[in-house]
């Protein structure tokens, strides 16, 4: 039986619970006889009824127990009363410390407290004590209270599926007030759990898994825009990586780039300004990176043309549709650069220091070109302009709190850097050492080594390793406007020779006498020679120097496997080069040069270089 002083703090405590959440609107009707509950609270608006209520287990004090730092009061619980409130209430109810002495009332959530749930399961004691938080002070805090509410009831819906029937789960939310937001807080946290199985895949590389899961998350009509927008990005990123190992030109992934960030328009029309903003930024990059690679592909097949032997003309036509897209591309860059600006006067702009972090990713490619003429100047123009903007979006992102959003400005600022002597890796390294995350710091460091390991000519897991000879091809093709889209067709049969045939450094490394020479030039393989300046896409012949011996084929794969059943199997003379041998440019030089004559006395024969009729 309780001393008679803790009726008086307990009536106390009843007035101060009724002057505090009257004084909010608020019904307070007390129970005469339940199990630890002292109260049922009805929520008003502007004399209206909200249909929220919730169960109130009400503590009174006149010596609370206040943490030494100020910041929770100490409340004791019984053990069996605390497993109710937590697992077995099946409707909201909040425990609340009431401070008569100070007159401050503290309310606490033990349905949402997840450290409570795993105490409560594993104590074996009789009584408990809880932290109820300072900072969740009545009146102050009610709006905060009601989110509390809406989280219960989301999580009570999400027990009650657990443990029943489909049916029975659907009929059970008709029992809780506002079931339109229910359903949206429930849909959305499901959204939410899918959107991260399908981030888990892709970190997997289990892509084809992964992108159904997205997809139906883009198109699902009761998912939020904010769960659609991560999901978008999501497609995006597989569909950018199986693009990349497709061995497909640039063009390509500039083009899934824009397609993608089209879409993230669409999903994001009626949705936040951040995010709008962001689409917006997204595009305009993606435009960007498409005319960088426009420009990238005219400027390969005009460097090829500028070689020995290529067509002077051709090289001028390219050089002058370089220009427009050039042109074209300053223009889009300034956008951008405006945009940048824009943003860093935003009002709500948590997440576009990410979206600013595209920008230096689509320059990348046409900095490219710059260096390979020799552009100084423009190049460093480019660079600082690229440092400022990797500088806001740092910026913006440790002002909201991105610590991803930081690691992706330094990365992309790496795009527009070629070797450790710029200004732009001083400045990416420096950034990187400043994170205060550890994992953060280690991931982004290990980004930038990557790239170090990338600048010195070594194979960095995860890149591109396909056939680089067919995807300058491709290169080549988009910017001469010829359509290589069709496998099948006898065009691309032959320049898919001519990729493979690029170096017959294969073949020689067999045998010293071994020498490979070019055979019969078709019609498709005169085109290509004077479309591409590539004269490897015609027939190939075999030769021993040694022994006089020739076989030609359709490419040199094929010549060789004949020429070796027929002579390589059976000789007593065969020389193979060094394990490390490389068919470089001075070797191919040696080469040409001690069998110069030996070539010379086949030209015109059945086994030299010939045009024919057909390929």
């Amino acid at each position: 039986m309780k001393k008679p002083e803790q009726h008086e703090i307990d009536r106390a405590g009843k007035r101060l619970l009724r002057e505090v959440l009257e004084g909010l609107g608020w019904v307070v009707n007390d129970v005469q006889e339940d199990y630890g509950i002292d109260s049922n609270i009805q929520v008003f608006e502007e004399e209206s009824a909200t249909g929220t209520w919730f169960a109130v287990q009400l503590k009174s004090s006149s010596s609370s127990e206040y943490s030494a730092a100020s910041n929770f009061v100490s409340q004791p619980l019984l053990m069996e009363r605390a497993r109710h409130y937590a697992f077995k209430m099946r409707n909201p109810v909040l425990l609340i410390h009431a401070d008569v002495e100070a007159k401050a009332l503290f309310w606490y959530a033990p349905q949402l407290d997840e450290h409570l749930a795993v105490v409560l399961r594993e104590a074996k004691t009789e009584s408990i004590t809880v932290r109820i938080p300072i900072s969740q002070r009545l009146p102050q805090t009610a709006p905060e209270l009601l989110q509390a509410l809406d989280l219960i009831h989301l999580m009570l819906a999400a027990r009650e599926f657990e443990c029943a029937t489909t049916r029975n789960f659907a009929e059970s939310l008709t029992k809780y007030p506002k079931q339109e937001e229910l359903f949206d807080k429930f849909q959305e946290s499901i959204d939410n759990l899918k959107l991260r199985r399908a981030a888990t895949l892709f970190a997997e590389k289990k892509y084809d898994e992964a992108r159904p899961r997205s997809q139906a998350l883009v198109t699902d009509p009761d998912s939020p825009t904010e769960v659609k927008f991560w999901a978008q990005l999501q497609l995006e990123g597989i569909d950018c990586v199986k693009t990349i190992h497709s061995g497909a030109p640039q063009s390509a992934l500039s083009e899934t780039v824009l397609r993608h960030a089209k879409a993230l328009q669409v999903i994001t029309a009626s949705g936040p300004r951040y995010l709008k903003f962001y689409s917006l930024v997204k595009r305009k990059a993606a435009e960007l990176l498409c005319l960088a690679h426009e420009s990238y592909t005219l400027f390969v097949a005009q460097q090829q043309h500028l070689e020995a032997h290529g067509n002077p003309f051709k090289a001028l036509d390219l050089y002058t549709r370089r220009s427009v897209v050039t042109s074209k591309l300053i223009r889009k860059y300034n956008q951008c650069v405006r945009l940048a600006k824009i943003a860093a006067t935003f009002s709500d702009r948590w997440i576009l220091g990410r979206a600013l972090s595209e920008i230096p990713k689509a320059i990348g490619p046409f900095l490219v070109i710059v260096r390979a003429e020799a552009n100084s100047e423009i190049e460093s123009a480019f660079e600082r302009s690229v440092i400022q903007i990797c500088k806001l979006a740092v910026w913006i992102s440790r002002e909201t709190g991105d610590g991803v959003g930081v690691t992706l400005a330094i990365a992309s600022s790496l795009s527009v850097a070629q070797s450790r002597d710029s200004e732009v890796f001083r400045w990416a390294t420096e950034t990187a050492n400043r994170l205060t995350d550890n994992d953060l710091r280690t991931q982004t460091l290990g980004i930038i080594a990557r790239a170090t390991r990338r600048w010195d000519g070594e194979s960095v897991e995860g890149d591109y390793n396909g056939d680089v000879s067919w995807q300058l091809i491709q290169n080549m093709s988009a910017g001469l406007g010829i359509d290589i889209s069709d496998e099948n067709s006898p065009l691309v049969r032959c320049l898919k020779v001519a990729a493979r045939d690029n170096t017959p450094e294969r073949i020689l490394a067999h045998c010293e006498h071994l020498l490979v020479s070019l055979g019969s030039t078709g019609p498709l393989a005169l085109f290509i020679k004077r479309a591409y300046n590539l004269s490897t896409a015609g027939s190939k012949v075999v030769h021993c120097t040694k022994f006089d011996y020739h076989v030609e084929g359709r490419d040199q794969d094929s010549a060789y496997e004949l020429f070796r059943e027929r002579h390589c199997n059976s000789c007593p003379d065969v020389s193979p080069r060094a394990a490390d041998w490389k068919y470089t440019e001075e070797e191919r030089k040696k080469i040409e040069g001690r069998n110069q004559g030996f070539v010379t006395r086949l030209l015109g024969t059945p086994n030299g270089y010939r045009f024919s009729e057909k390929d």
